[in-house]
């Protein structure tokens, strides 16, 4: 009898275990099933930004499309070659418009996507590169807006936007607390030292 039981016990011990085991993954395994409560909208509130950092507007003009010449036609005495390659395109003009829209709703993010795209098109285009520059000040990084204000510079053509471009390396760099260089970029821009800008 005793030979019996000892040969049951083994099988009763693994019937037992394998018993335990299951109970024990299907456990584990209905944990995994149930769905996590919904988590609650996360809105980020920025804090305001200070009246002498805020992004206002420069007066720049609208941008237009121009019409390139036919090709074949000689442009080298009449257009500079540069002139021909700021020309804004339809496809500029509506993303321009969307990243000042994007801008003035806080989607900072997306504006600058937006401008990114406008470059890649048109990486020559003044205009965009202080649009660059004016949503750095808006996320208050002065020092990459100044990089940018510099590029508008580089690229600007004609009197007015190598002015409206210095008035910006001068707005980015009174951000950043460089009056010096702000006097000097005002300077370069037409302003008279002691004249004030509106």
């Amino acid at each position: 009898m005793s030979t019996t039981f000892q040969a049951k016990c083994p099988i009763h011990t693994v019937k037992t275990g394998t018993a335990a085991f299951l109970a024990l993954s299907v456990a584990l395994l209905s944990g995994c099933a149930v769905t996590p409560p919904p988590r609650p909208n996360m809105v980020i509130q920025q804090p305001p930004v200070p009246p002498s950092v805020q992004a206002h507007p420069l007066n720049i003009p609208r941008l237009q499309e121009k019409r390139l010449p036919p090709p074949g036609s000689d442009t080298s005495s009449s257009t500079p070659s540069q002139a021909v390659q700021t020309a804004s395109s339809p496809a500029v003009l509506a993303l321009v418009s969307r990243a000042e829209a994007q801008t003035q709703s806080g989607d900072f993010g997306g504006a600058e996507a937006t401008l990114e795209r406008a470059v890649q098109i048109q990486p020559h285009n003044t205009r965009l590169w202080l649009d660059f520059a004016q949503l750095r000040l808006a996320q208050r990084q002065p020092a990459q807006a100044e990089q940018f204000a510099l590029r508008a510079v580089q690229y600007a053509q004609g009197d007015q936007e190598v002015s409206t471009a210095w008035q910006m390396v001068a707005k980015t760099r009174e951000a950043q607390g460089d009056t010096k260089g702000a006097a000097e970029a005002r300077r370069k821009a037409g302003f008279v030292p002691g004249q004030t800008q509106g």
